[in-house]
């Protein structure tokens, strides 16, 4: 076989190759410090970007920064300096926060607060377990979150007030990161009844339960895009931490992350488009944004 031939089939070889790769998306780092951070999320349409991370070593403090001044200083959430303030959720409308607030291994609590009169109220539960992602429903009345109260973790729910606490969830294994498509009537979470999380939807009334990932390893973190039609969440199927997206009922799996490190704690941002993650290189964590691959021309994962 002649220098040509051989030039052109490892051509074709590269392209076959090539066909079944992750496709490559566009990013923008948006942090540089390096700092360990966690649950990032847009508020102000967009405008501001929230997380977590470790201002000390004693203290992870919530905070924000706007997107058009990326090189400016994130400022302090909120005023607290001594208890950790982790998982932020807010509300449709922006005026309710809710979020874990810690101050020592068992003084943890779910807060609620009105960021309008600046009145918070706290949910309380018989049994030692930690609270976990909060979520509001679409309409802004109710917070859901992960709690074990009397054996694995399920799903419940409050008013604003911190009243009127609901039982959501009843199924083995246990249950977290609810969250819920834009017109309120399904419920999106990950379970551990198969002996590893894997992602469900179900109506809000708890019916027609469907299970959307089928693998051996960890499905976490689902989030519902701003427009209903696809879901983020974290997978460890190829060896480590990485960020897929894939279409509501399951279908067109995408992996959106490949790198060596953990990528984690993705969140879409308001135009359903791009993502927002932790990302993990040569050690220092910081905050990206990336393009998501179109669902029709990125190439679907496999499960494994």
């Amino acid at each position: 076989m002649n220098w040509f031939k051989l030039q052109t089939l490892a051509g074709l070889l590269l392209i076959i190759h090539s066909a079944n790769l992750p496709v490559a998306a566009d990013e923008i780092k948006l942090t540089h410090d390096g700092n360990i951070k966690r649950d990032p999320l847009f508020i102000h349409e967009g405008k501001t970007l929230v997380y977590s991370y470790d201002q000390r070593e004693d203290l992870i403090r919530a905070v924000q920064i706007p997107m058009d001044d990326l090189s400016s200083a994130p400022e302090p959430l909120f005023g607290e300096e001594r208890s950790h303030q982790t998982e932020i959720a807010f509300s449709p409308d922006g005026r309710y926060v809710s979020f874990d607030q810690c101050t020592g291994n068992l003084t943890g609590k779910l807060v609620i607060r009105d960021l309008e009169s600046e009145k918070e109220v706290s949910i309380s539960h018989s049994g030692r377990g930690a609270y976990r992602t909060p979520t509001f429903t679409p309409d802004g009345q109710r917070v859901i979150y992960a709690f074990a109260e009397k054996g694995p973790m399920q799903l419940w729910s409050v008013n604003l007030e911190g009243k009127d606490k609901q039982q959501v969830t009843e199924i083995e294994g246990m249950t977290h990161w609810p969250g819920f498509t834009p017109d309120g009537k399904r419920l999106v979470f990950s379970n551990s009844r198969e002996h590893n999380y894997e992602i469900y939807i179900r109506d809000t009334d708890g019916s027609n339960e469907t299970r959307l990932t089928n693998n051996r390893l960890m499905d976490i973190r689902p989030r519902v895009s701003p427009d209903g039609k696809r879901i983020c969440f974290v997978s460890t199927r190829d060896g480590n931490y990485e960020v897929y997206v894939m279409n509501l009922d399951g279908s067109r799996v995408v992996r959106v992350t490949n790198n060596s490190e953990r990528d984690d704690y993705p969140n879409w941002h308001p135009n359903s488009q791009q993502l927002v993650y932790v990302s993990e290189r040569d050690g220092q964590m910081d905050l990206y944004l990336v393009d998501v691959p179109p669902a029709e021309s990125a190439p679907e994962v496999h499960t494994r």
